[in-house]
């Protein structure tokens, strides 16, 4: 009965992530290809750990879980404001990219000086919220598939960039960290 459900709630979630990457599910090339399968991780991850009857809210590990999720949020609504205060007037060579991502301007500043990719950086700490909440082997496997395609997302992207902002993009790659501040 519940992997029936986990499976009816998984294609109703993953539905509407297709739509939304679709240009991207097309283009494997593209930094999006991959951070779609980061989603369904996180997704997965979501459905089998965020059961509202077995929610540990109050435990060390739940307030640990909700810091992460909170700090999820507050990181990526930080780059998407940054992002959007930059002007992102957009690009017409990636096509498949989200408007706000295709910003003519390289943003470093703010929480950008901190990592170059805050929002994937944001993917990791939902990812490590949601493995809190009810920690075992399989949730401890789709959070680190999820990673591993956090990864690959940032990896493609940081080719994408260097080859539209060049020798400014190099500059900025040593000066700040690919998804964790004063570490990776």
């Amino acid at each position: 009965m519940m992997s029936t459900l986990f499976l009816i709630l998984f294609l109703a979630g993953s539905a509407p992530l297709v739509w939304l990457c679709r240009r991207q599910l097309i283009n494997p090339s593209c930094h999006g290809f991959y951070r779609f399968f980061a989603f369904e991780c996180l997704l997965a991850l979501a459905l089998i750990n965020l059961r509202p009857t077995e929610l540990a809210l109050l435990t060390p590990l739940g307030i640990a879980s909700g810091a992460c999720m909170l700090c999820s949020l507050a990181v990526v609504l930080t780059g998407l404001k940054q992002l959007h205060a930059a002007g992102t007037a957009e690009r017409t060579d990636a096509p498949e990219n989200f408007a706000f991502e295709n910003t003519q301007v390289l943003v470093t500043g703010g929480i950008y000086r901190f990592v170059r990719h805050p929002m994937y950086s944001s993917l990791l700490l939902l990812g490590a919220g949601l493995f809190l909440q009810k920690p075992s082997a399989i949730a401890a496997l789709l959070g680190l598939m999820a990673w591993g395609f956090v990864w690959l997302t940032a990896r493609t992207e940081e080719k994408e960039n260097l080859a539209f902002f060049g020798e400014p993009y190099q500059q900025y790659r040593h000066q700040s960290k690919m998804l964790v501040p004063f570490m990776f």
